[in-house]
């Protein structure tokens, strides 16, 4: 049997939740959302009770640009739902080699130098889009070049462009994107980049989407692991999902499905996993070979992380201090590094008098994709982690080991910003639509797909409309 829906989401992260809360909310679309993991958020799941309780984990390091001014908060408002932050974090210290820094003492500059950064936030602020999008498919080094004559300020701004961007050459961002972060965080807070924490965790961000859905009769369907978008007749027609459970293991399965028909369809995953649920075959793709071939070639351009979620029986940072730690380039590993105590942020993360520190190194899908080179680099981030907060051996209560490949969408390089990104919709098939952080939109991380949702979202209800 077939079942009807308006819309149908594949994917139950920030993105795929906010196209279906919605359209549920203003259009009264009657929603499914399908997501394959037992728990909605996707690269935003929150694990409470681990490994007692009192503990909270999520995957991933998750810092939230501009917090309450953010563009995911705005999603939440929009539907009516309230997220609870934190304070923004006051400081982000960077690693010099033998301790941690204040960026201000990493990049001496002298009262001239001082005055041009000064006045460099203020153009950046002035910065009109047009402006910023004619700098997507260059490089910061360039745009530094040809407008920062001084040599500290222009290294003080690569620092925090690593920050944004997570890549550690301003020859390899894209100035488009670390230009829009920038200009967004000094309008909205006066400052370059500020970021916080939302004191329920991750899926504080991500409950209220999916209570709007339920609430306005939409489903969402977990543990659902769909096997194909169907077009037919140049439309998308709905989705294929497995009809009952397989008792072989997953790389034998092959599933007899049920097709559930809508509307329209929202592939809310990632590129990189859009071949295993649309047909790239040259030979029987609906799609056109152009565009198969450009997400073909880009899907793998993504950064990655690999990391340690800890729980520590004491802490290693004073609890008071919220604080966002950073480092261009660990001495062991020799990759960027990010750290942050979770619990300095929100009391929910971790029972009293102990701590959560959140950390990671940033790689690329070369590393995060390997096993081998993964398990390589956590035993030389625990080395890092032993130099940079001493006695984190043995106040450690549990260590969680984790990576994610495809951390932040589509790594931010000139050419893959902006209006480089893929679109919102399928070319040729009119009622097949994207989201999410590798699609359309702009934004650090999680706000990037949090404005694709929007995006995505609001293109529909136009189109609506129009009809």
């Amino acid at each position: 049997m077939t079942k009807q829906y308006d819309t149908i989401v594949v994917g139950a992260g920030i993105a795929g939740l906010g196209v279906g809360a919605i359209l549920t909310k203003e259009a009264g679309q009657k929603v499914l959302v399908l997501d394959r993991f037992p728990k909605f958020g996707g690269r935003m799941m929150s694990y409470d009770g681990y490994p007692s309780a009192g503990w909270r984990v999520e995957i991933g390091l998750h810092m939230i640009e501009l917090g309450e001014k953010s563009t995911c908060n705005a999603l939440n408002e929009r539907v009516g739902k309230k997220v609870a932050w934190a304070p923004f974090s006051d400081t982000v210290d960077i690693w010099n080699g033998e301790k941690f820094v204040s960026v201000a003492e990493l990049v001496p500059m002298t009262r001239e130098d001082k005055i041009a950064f000064r006045d460099l936030m203020q153009r950046i602020a002035m910065l009109s889009d047009a402006e910023i999008e004619a700098w997507d498919d260059r490089s910061l080094a360039e745009w530094l070049h040809e407008n920062v004559p001084q040599a500290p300020v222009r290294e003080l701004f690569t620092d925090l462009g690593m920050i944004m961007t997570t890549i550690p050459h301003a020859i390899d961002m894209a100035a488009g994107e670390v230009l829009y972060i920038a200009r967004e965080n000094l309008l909205k807070t006066r400052q370059a980049l500020q970021a916080s924490y939302p004191l329920d965790g991750m899926e504080g961000v991500t409950r209220g989407l999916a209570e709007v859905i339920r609430e306005g009769g939409g489903e969402i369907r977990l543990n659902s692991d769909v096997q194909e978008v169907v077009v037919a007749d140049g439309r998308a027609a709905g989705v294929r999902v497995p009809a009952q459970k397989h008792i072989y293991q997953e790389e034998y399965r092959i599933f007899e499905t049920e097709l559930l028909t809508a509307e329209r369809v929202v592939c809310a995953l990632p590129i990189y996993k859009l071949s295993q649920i649309l047909d790239f075959n040259p030979e029987s793709s609906p799609l056109p070979r152009w565009w198969v071939k450009r997400i073909t070639d880009i899907q793998h351009e993504v950064t990655g992380l690999i990391g340690f979620m800890i729980g520590l029986k004491e802490p290693v940072v004073d609890p008071q201090k919220k604080c966002f730690f950073s480092a261009l380039k660990t001495r062991h590993a020799g990759f960027p590094f990010q750290a942050f105590p979770a619990s300095n942020f929100s009391e929910h993360v971790a029972p009293a008098g102990k701590q959560v520190l959140h950390t990671d190194l940033v790689c690329e899908h070369a590393e995060a994709s390997d096993k081998f080179m993964r398990e390589r680099l956590l035993k030389r981030h625990w080395e890092d982690l032993k130099d940079m907060f001493p006695g984190i051996e043995a106040k450690t209560e549990w260590r969680l080991p984790y990576y994610v490949d495809g951390c932040d969408g589509l790594a931010r390089q000139p050419g893959l910003v902006g209006n480089f990104k893929p679109g919102l919709k399928a070319p040729g098939i009119p009622n097949l639509y994207f989201a999410g952080d590798t699609y359309r939109g702009r934004g650090l991380a999680i706000n990037s797909a949090a404005q694709s949702g929007l995006l995505c979202a609001d293109r529909i209800l136009k189109e609506l409309k129009g009809n």
